[in-house]
């Protein structure tokens, strides 16, 4: 029978409602809006009023939709951004979008520039400024988000991030994110997503919880672009020590941005974003060109010292506490190598900061002093190995060019190539060494800070577990580089299995998620029985939303697996044009 007091939801989609108050059945499943009154709404004016309604429900229920299947639609989500022109400083394309709701209106308040007094009356103040309708509850529920992210995420994103108090600690993080409108709205946009994903486990009574987490991230995303793009017109060609630090923080932003979508799944905008913020990152170090080494070339503690000084100096060492923009360069610089090498390894071409891994990951030749950037601090693995990575993708592309030339000396390549295995089977062997050695459990008080994992049964911990880990998978990698798609020689057999092994040994399922790259690599040269072991362990990792690279990195194996059952890979299959053939470039950023 037709409906004549049904809520004017239905009356617009034109669909019968039960009458339900005060929410009817047909809004109720779909998780949208129900609109009841006695009075016909203005907007029901059979002309462009009622339209407009009309594509804003019809919006709302493909969020809604999304929502319920943990996804995000990218009629929603579309970030177009395209890499700044090397000579003429980053920016961001003028059709720089994120497509959210019309009736958004986005925060337009200038960049916030504050000292480092008063953090929490900076958080609160930051919140009413970037609160959408002026409500004051915005202003604390901002301030729920943030402090979820500072308690709950960031540790889990980066479990192995844990600086020393005598360094400075991790308040750099608050100190960032409340002083700066595009880190605030993009760690919102992290915290607000998991969140939802927390609420997705939760009762069915937490739907408007979950509701209210989505509507907050699109919103945010869509003032993070808008605040990025008017940042990144500001950046002028001058070197003065503002702007230095207004680019190290709009980089960090992007490197986070880059974060939050691959926690979403959304792999499509990695590449621009790693290029966007290796753009910020070399207009840096031209900033400071009166900080030179003997190289003639900026040194890192150059640029740092552009940033302000630490916030106390120690004699012994060569720095004391980093202030928060130090901090925060260090921090985002470290991540930006990493996926810089990685995703060069799904590429032919070497990795951009290469010319940068010398000055920033090594010790110029000097046993007394210590690498600018330890990486094993930010990710668990040892710079050693991360840099024959680069050295890897840096030689395959030099034997692709050469041999596309006609001009390959095989000699060079066995012996460059002699010099890597050298390096990681070196390194290898002494942490081999290490773990059978007896365990040594001094613990200072300034090493115990936000230890995320449980201690791990060998020597070492954590981060000799996971670089044996990755020193394992970059012979994989070498070893296909050199000889082809082989996954039936020695050399190859003998990897795959030792690395299945160390994986299997993981504390907790969790750590795979930073060693995502070895374990695609190992699992595409698996044998068919060993297939089901690798899938066991993407499948231990839950909620699946929030380990989208690992996940992904299992669609790519069973790709993978599938074209070798068909003879499809030979001896002669290129894995870096394989992996771009199936569109997962940005897969292992």
């Amino acid at each position: 029978m037709k409906s004549y007091d049904g809520c004017w939801t239905c009356r617009l989609r034109k669909k019968r409602c039960d009458e339900t108050r005060p929410l009817c059945r047909n809004c109720s499943t779909l998780q949208i809006t129900c609109h009841f009154s006695d009075e016909k709404p203005s907007w029901m004016d059979s002309g462009f009023g009622q339209k407009e309604k009309a594509e804003e429900v019809k919006r709302e229920v493909r969020i809604a939709a999304a929502r319920r299947r943990g996804s995000l639609p990218m009629d929603v989500l579309e970030p177009i951004a395209t890499e700044a022109d090397k000579d003429a400083g980053p920016t961001l394309d003028s059709s720089l979008s994120w497509r959210t709701s019309t009736h958004m209106r986005p925060s337009t308040e200038p960049t916030s520039s504050i000292a480092h007094h008063d953090s929490w009356n900076r958080l609160d103040r930051l919140s009413i400024i970037n609160s959408f309708d002026g409500k004051p509850e915005d202003s604390e529920l901002d301030r729920r988000f943030i402090m979820f992210y500072f308690d709950h995420f960031f540790p889990f994103l980066f479990p192995f991030y844990k600086p020393l108090l005598l360094e400075g600690g991790r308040s750099w993080i608050m100190e960032l994110v409340v002083g700066n409108q595009a880190m605030w709205h993009t760690t919102l946009c992290l915290s607000t997503y998991f969140v939802s994903v927390a609420l997705d486990g939760a009762i069915s009574g937490h739907n408007v919880c979950k509701t209210l987490a989505w509507e907050k991230l699109l919103k945010q995303m869509g003032v993070t672009f808008m605040i990025l793009q008017r940042n990144l017109q500001e950046v002028a060609s001058n070197n003065t020590q503002d702007l230095i630090v207004k680019t190290s923080r709009i980089m960090g932003s992007i490197i986070q941005l880059q974060r939050f979508e691959i926690s979403v799944g959304n792999f499509e905008n990695c590449q621009k974003h790693l290029g966007a913020a290796i753009t910020l990152f070399k207009q840096i170090f031209r900033a400071t060109e009166n900080a030179i080494d003997r190289s003639g070339l900026p040194t890192f503690y150059g640029v740092l010292s552009h940033m302000g000084p630490p916030l106390w100096a120690i004699t012994s060492q060569q720095s004391g506490a980093w202030n928060s923009d130090q901090a925060a360069f260090r921090f985002y610089t470290a991540l930006l190598i990493v996926d810089d090498i990685i995703a060069s390894t799904c590429m032919d071409e070497p990795p951009r900061l290469l010319e940068y891994h010398a000055r920033l990951l090594t010790n110029g030749g000097n046993p007394d002093e210590k690498p600018p950037l330890n990486l094993e601090d930010f990710i668990g693995c040892e710079n050693w190995v991360i840099l024959q990575i680069g050295e890897i993708s840096a030689l395959d592309a030099w034997k692709k060019s050469m041999k596309k030339a006609g001009k390959l000396d095989m000699m060079e390549l066995v012996a460059r190539t002699a010099a890597i295995k050298q390096a990681l089977l070196s390194n290898l062997a002494r942490l081999d060494a290490a773990a059978n050695m007896p365990r040594s459990n001094c613990l200072g008080l300034f090493n115990l800070y936000n230890d995320q994992f449980p201690a791990m049964p060998m020597p070492g911990g954590c981060t000799a577990f996971v670089t044996r880990v990755w020193a394992c998978a970059a012979l994989l990698y070498l070893s296909v580089m050199v000889s082809g798609w082989q996954p039936g020689s020695v050399g190859i057999r003998e990897n795959v299995v030792r690395t299945l092994a160390l994986l299997e040994q993981m504390p907790a399922p969790e750590l795979l998620r930073t060693m995502v790259w070895p374990f695609c690599m190992a699992g595409c040269l698996a044998q068919p029985e060993e297939e089901c072991r690798f899938r066991a362990m993407a499948d231990a990792l839950v909620p699946h939303r929030l380990f989208g690279a690992a996940r992904k990195a299992l669609e790519l194996m069973e790709n993978v697996w599938k074209c070798r059952g068909r003879d499809e890979l030979t001896i002669d299959t290129d894995f870096a044009a394989y992996v771009c053939s199936l569109g997962y470039m940005s897969l292992l950023v």
